[in-house]
């Protein structure tokens, strides 16, 4: 079994542990908005009840400043609310907003009072998202720790920063904030028409569950996207623990072209960010990201781990494997990722081996190998076979990435051998290791 597809059996297994999980979530937002609703519905019916004459009720009325009994109701309520809900800072900051006075009018109150159940109903929004967030991350700390043998340490606080980090320039809490100034501010709109036009509590009561609909999609949308976040950045610090330096991307089956586009490629752990080359790349993204080594040293892996050795065991064994290989100073190495490596075939095409576009290389190569554009595949496929085999010299970052050189012996099919010097660069923006220059070696 490959690496891929040995991930690609937990993740796809996971995803949908996730995905029931997801439903049962979604089912406890839905009980959150509708309690909301509710509780809106019945101040509103309050209001008609309490002010609306037989041909309903009128601006005029709704106008009226509010009696004191009303007001000190109000007040009970809000203090009520307070004491019992255990409001999160940013909800006690909101409820500021509705500190009245006696010269408010009657409908300013009722907009209060409907602030005071959406106070209520999104500060206990937050606290959910957090709880789950929260477990999210911890479940997938502990499902890679069984994985790759070590655990993140501290994580409960390290989940409490991946949950409460900046996505896009705010935070879960900062959206959900959002969401309820958004709705609050349509409410608000929604009453003032209502009442200017006449219309009876149930036509409201209509338009309020088709706005609370929106803004209920909006948050189990918020929940999905921030779950794959968390996700990713759990994942992250795992691989860091671990010791991993690589991942993959790994679309979901119904992925979308953007998610397709990044599938099978590999970054930097370092450089993982998602929303950019991991999880999410878009609302309601459920892609993944997985540990990523080249198939010989995942066998060696997974071996290494049946015999009871851990990935923390291992890492140290490679390291120690590396210092002894590579020598000291002398920049000599083989090409970091030689397996993914890029070769664009139009550098063979457009320059290398096209007379019209680089005459004195393309007749190198024909003159020293017998290689032209009609035969372009086979010098490239030789390319990649022999990759490995020769050492690559590290050459000065230009900005773009660190370079290499990588000088070879190819047999041409005129059954001639001479050296080919290769150029790479380990791009920073792609995170392609990729050929730039290919020539024939006159030194």
């Amino acid at each position: 079994m490959d690496s891929r597809t040995y991930w690609a059996i937990r993740e796809t297994r996971n995803r949908n542990k996730n995905k029931r999980e997801e439903k049962q979530y979604d089912k406890e937002v839905e009980k959150i908005y509708q309690n909301m609703i509710d509780e809106i519905n019945k101040e509103i019916n309050g209001f008609y009840s309490r002010y609306a004459t037989k041909e309903g009720i009128t601006m005029a009325e709704a106008k009226k400043h509010v009696a004191k009994i009303d007001m000190e109701e109000y007040e009970r309520k809000a203090k009520k609310y307070v004491k019992e809900k255990n409001f999160s800072e940013q909800a006690n900051t909101e409820m500021r907003l509705y500190n009245l006075t006696m010269k408010i009018n009657r409908l300013e109150m009722l907009k209060a009072r409907i602030g005071l159940e959406m106070v209520s109903g999104f500060d206990e929004l937050q606290k959910y998202y957090d709880e789950i967030l929260t477990k999210r991350t911890l479940d997938e700390f502990e499902r890679k720790a069984g994985i790759l043998g070590k655990s993140v340490s501290d994580p409960r606080k390290a989940a409490e920063v991946i949950v409460n980090a900046s996505f896009k320039n705010a935070t879960f809490s900062d959206r959900i904030w959002m969401y309820q100034g958004m709705l609050k501010s349509e409410l608000d709109k929604l009453l003032q028409t209502g009442l200017i036009q006449g219309q009876n509590p149930r036509v409201l009561a209509r338009h309020l569950k088709e706005r609370f609909g929106v803004s209920q999609y909006n948050a189990e949308r918020l929940m999905r996207t921030e779950m794959a976040r968390v996700q990713s950045e759990a994942s992250k610090r795992s691989m860091e623990e671990n010791g991993f330096e690589e991942y993959e991307f790994m679309a979901e089956g119904t992925a979308c072209p953007i998610c397709r586009a990044l599938d099978g490629k590999h970054f930097r752990v370092k450089d993982m960010l998602p929303g950019t080359n991991a999880a999410p790349m878009h609302p309601n993204c459920r892609c993944d990201v997985t540990p990523y080594i080249d198939r010989k040293e995942f066998e060696n892996w997974l071996d290494f781990l049946d015999k009871g050795g851990t990935t923390e065991e291992w890492n140290k064994l490679k390291k120690k494997k590396k210092s002894v290989e590579k020598p000291g100073s002398s920049g000599i190495m083989k090409l970091p990722r030689y397996k993914d490596a890029v070769i664009p075939k139009a550098k063979f095409t457009q320059y290398a081996l096209n007379p019209d576009k680089d005459p004195d290389k393309a007749k190198a190569f024909e003159k020293a190998l017998g290689y032209t554009v009609d035969n372009a595949d086979e010098l490239i496929s030789q390319i990649y076979d022999k990759i490995s085999e020769y050492n690559a010299k590290e050459k000065p970052d230009n900005g773009w990435g660190k370079r290499y050189e990588v000088i070879m012996d190819i047999v041409g099919p005129n059954g001639k051998t001479a050296k080919v010097l290769t150029a790479w660069i380990d791009d920073k923006n792609t995170g392609e290791i990729r050929l730039t220059s290919v020539y024939v070696d006159r030194e």
